[in-house]
């Protein structure tokens, strides 16, 4: 498997023309990046670079290779923004499983709110008076009364002050 790393250094050093600024750039030693010259040579099994102590150059092998590990590099590059994108934007499907009576008297208008802002989220709304099983069912997110059962699961308190009586009169 090749390295990211080795083939940055190799474009870098295919750039400037010098192993040793491509190094600087890459904020490594020149003794680093000769090494790791050598190994993306190795892994190849070929030369990329004809090396003396005052010249550098491509093989024609180096050429070759320039054009794909630079569009390695990029892609990666690519993918790699396109996750910083996708954290910076809500989006997908998020399920959630609530008490009926909490769902619809106090959630709903807070959902409709929270979808406004994010558009590309979309919410499924369980309502139900039942304990959900997060691991059979596709839940993503469960509000409960009270603490819960299997204590493997994470659980936060939303309203801890938010004390419930039950009442009655005598008949």
């Amino acid at each position: 498997m090749l390295r990211f790393d080795d083939l940055q250094l190799f474009v870098r050093t295919a750039e400037t023309g010098s192993l040793s600024a491509a190094a600087r750039l890459l904020e490594v030693s020149p003794a680093v990046a000769s090494a790791a010259l050598k190994r993306l040579e190795q892994q190849l099994q070929v030369r990329l670079l004809a090396r003396s102590t005052r010249s550098l150059r491509l093989t024609p092998e180096g050429e070759l290779f320039l054009g794909h590990a630079r569009l390695a590099l990029h892609s990666l590059e690519d993918g790699r923004r396109q996750l910083a994108g996708s954290k910076a934007e809500i989006g997908g499907v998020l399920q959630l499983s609530v008490p009926s009576d909490f769902g619809r008297n106090t959630l709903l208008p807070w959902l409709d709110a929270f979808q406004r802002e994010h558009p590309q989220l979309h919410l499924r709304l369980l309502l139900g008076d039942r304990v959900a099983d997060l691991f059979r069912e596709p839940v993503d997110i469960a509000l409960r009364y009270g603490a819960p059962e299997d204590s493997s699961l994470v659980a936060l308190p939303l309203a801890a002050d938010n004390r419930r009586v039950l009442c009655a009169a005598p008949a």
